[in-house]
């Protein structure tokens, strides 16, 4: 056989083998039906305590970041595709959350700051402006992966978004 058709054949096989192995893996988050959300607080390195919360639904759901004068709480939240979360602003200063990383704000895929203003505005994790005491921004994320953001007005103030 000449080389080009056994280098075809090894190819071939590689990619049976890894349609086998990752096509048919289904939901890999180990939920289980009627699971009810588990509230896990984890220890991380600089000595402070972090609150993550694992929904663990499988419908579509709203959860709630407030934004306080000590940042974003919960700081960590873990979601499925396709829910909600809202940020609410209560403290007396304004506060902008938008995706990582300052000042661009294009980590989460599809996000610009410079699509403020626009007609894609409402498609992008970016509030385009300051929340004032009170006020509200809501995005949905439908795309897996963890997301971090930050308070575009207080840059040192960060959080994450995991989405299953």
């Amino acid at each position: 056989m000449k080389i080009g058709v056994i280098i075809g054949i090894l190819v071939v096989l590689a990619l049976i083998i890894l349609f086998f192995t990752f096509g048919f893996t289904g939901n890999q988050n180990n939920v289980q039906e009627n699971q009810e959300p588990a509230l896990v607080i984890p220890i991380v390195g600089s000595g402070e305590v972090e609150e993550t919360i694992d929904t663990g639904s499988g419908s579509s759901s709203t959860y709630d970041i407030e934004i306080t004068s000590s940042g974003f709480s919960p700081k960590t939240l873990e979601i499925n595709a396709g829910d909600t979360v809202t940020w609410t602003n209560k403290d007396s200063r304004n506060h902008w959350p938008a995706s990582a990383i300052h000042p661009t704000h294009t980590v989460y895929p599809g996000s610009s700051i410079s699509k403020c203003g626009t007609s894609a505005e409402s498609e992008i994790f970016d509030a385009c402006n300051g929340l004032s005491a009170g006020e509200s921004y809501s995005f949905t994320f439908n795309e897996k992966g963890t997301w971090k953001y930050h308070d575009h007005l207080s840059i040192s103030r960060t959080g994450t978004i995991i989405v299953n």
